[in-house]
């Protein structure tokens, strides 16, 4: 079953802009409708594109071994990944402990949404992943998959943004235990642009959850250069070359 779902909160400290709103828009699917939340979203990030991030330039860890890219993931096209670690590990973890890892396998519900990838950013059962998000460009909204959250039982989930908490499992899962391997498409909306803002995605210790397809967005494009100023420019500097020339 697909929801839709909308709340608000107000961000008072967005880092450069003073007080502002935030709006979230959680989405839900099971694991068979990845094509559908592919199209939804679509249809929702039809604004700039500023940055985007699919993880799948970074070294997969190896399968028991520990080898591969873990967080700190430090200058991704969509800012900087940390993991705050939980107070206990759960079945997921591997070596190296108390970091999010990249993964190219499913894994326990967890899997690759970038259509023709295989990379995402797993949370190896600690308690929050963490985005300092900057595209190098202003920008005012943040859009991403989520997969296999809330899905032991022991539901707590909240996405917080600049400061200001959503609670997740109680006000839109409505505390009820999700599906293994669903998925969700996440959308955060401010309603003015930054050049950067603190995102933290935080779940009860001892489960996990994977991001993929980070993208912030800008409702406001760039101005276009018309394809006529280069040719205006430099006709006016070949008739300031002839005015030189006629005077010399």
């Amino acid at each position: 079953m697909i929801k839709h779902i909308t709340c608000a909160a107000v961000a008072a400290t967005l880092m450069g802009t003073g007080a502002s709103a935030a709006t979230l828009t959680w989405q839900s699917y099971d694991q068979s409708q990845l094509s559908t939340a592919r199209s939804d979203r679509d249809a929702i990030d039809t604004d700039h594109q500023v940055a985007y991030e699919t993880f799948e330039s970074y070294t997969p860890v190896a399968d028991g071994g520990g080898v591969g890219d873990t967080t700190p993931l430090t200058s991704t096209s969509v800012g900087d990944f940390t993991t705050t670690p939980g107070g206990r590990c759960g079945n997921s973890c591997d070596t190296p402990d108390d970091q999010s890892l990249i993964r190219s396998t499913s894994s326990y519900g967890r899997y690759n949404t970038t259509l023709g990838g295989s990379n995402w950013l797993d949370s190896n059962d600690n308690s929050a992943i963490n985005l300092a998000a900057a595209g190098g460009s202003m920008f005012d909204s943040i859009s991403f998959f989520l997969t296999d959250v809330d899905d032991v039982g022991r539901v707590a989930f909240e996405i917080e943004v600049a400061g200001e908490m959503f609670d997740v499992a109680e006000d839109i899962l409505n505390s009820n235990r999700q599906g293994d391997g669903d998925l969700f498409l996440v959308s955060i909306g401010l309603d003015s642009l930054v050049n950067s803002v603190g995102i933290s995605l935080f779940i009860e210790s001892g489960d996990g959850f994977g991001i993929d397809d980070v993208r912030l967005g800008s409702s406001m494009s760039p101005v276009p250069v018309p394809a006529s100023l280069p040719l205006l420019a430099g006709g006016l500097g070949l008739l300031g070359w002839i005015a030189r020339r006629r005077k010399s």
